[in-house]
């Protein structure tokens, strides 16, 4: 849906709508946006009082793309004449979350996969959030990474976007403004805890690493 609900309204504008976005649906969209980004900051809160480890900026993250999904849904989408310069602010939004699907779709592969390898080595229960070994899907982060930092950067653009857009005059709302702000935030937060989480897991093989390689001396020793 991620992916899907953002694609078909882009599509739409140009197949049906004569390239202007309809009101309803791009609020029909922010509505889901709000509901899925309360569903995911209610969710982590509650595997935090289970005990899962959960960097706290992603659950701040996601109070933001709350906010931010609250804020669009009253965002006067305006129509013709000249929409394209009027909903210049709304393609780029949806333009972002095209990528931010792809990099969804990416991630959740990767969580499943390191999952799955957790419950084959005894290490966790289906129930389980993923965390730890990264065994099996050094591939998959060798994509995945990249994808998002190109997502982040991107979602900085947009936010920076958004606000030239505004302070130019072409979409002079204060919605354009607020949402161009929190795009900026979440960019820059994102892509500091996507540094830190990979520098622990780089960390973490190095030293997995070191403990095998005094293993095997060990046992050259002892033979």
């Amino acid at each position: 849906m991620f992916l899907l609900f953002p694609s078909i309204l882009l599509l739409l504008r140009w197949w049906i709508w004569d390239g202007c976005l309809p009101a309803l649906a791009v609020q029909m969209y922010q509505a889901w946006l709000l509901f899925l980004y309360t569903s995911f900051a209610l969710r982590e809160n509650v595997l935090i009082v289970n005990g899962s480890d959960i960097r706290p900026w992603w659950i701040y993250h996601h109070y933001l793309a709350m906010l931010m999904a609250l804020v669009s849904l009253t965002w006067e989408i305006k129509g013709q004449p000249d929409c394209s310069n009027k909903q210049r602010g709304v393609q780029l939004f949806l333009r972002w979350a095209i990528m931010q699907g792809i990099a969804m779709h990416l991630q959740n592969r990767y969580q499943r996969q390191r999952l799955r390898t957790r419950i084959a080595l005894g290490k966790a229960k289906r129930m389980d959030v993923v965390a730890g070994e990264t065994a099996g899907v050094e591939g998959q982060l060798l994509l995945l990474y990249p994808v998002l930092f190109t997502l982040q950067v991107f979602e900085g653009y947009v936010g920076l976007l958004l606000l030239q857009t505004a302070f130019h005059g072409l979409a002079s709302e204060w919605q354009v403004v607020v949402c161009g702000i929190l795009l900026v935030v979440m960019a820059v937060g994102n892509f500091v805890n996507t540094v830190e989480t990979l520098m622990l897991k780089l960390r973490f093989k190095a030293k997995m690493k070191r403990a095998k390689s005094r293993q095997d001396l060990s046992r050259q020793h002892q033979n």
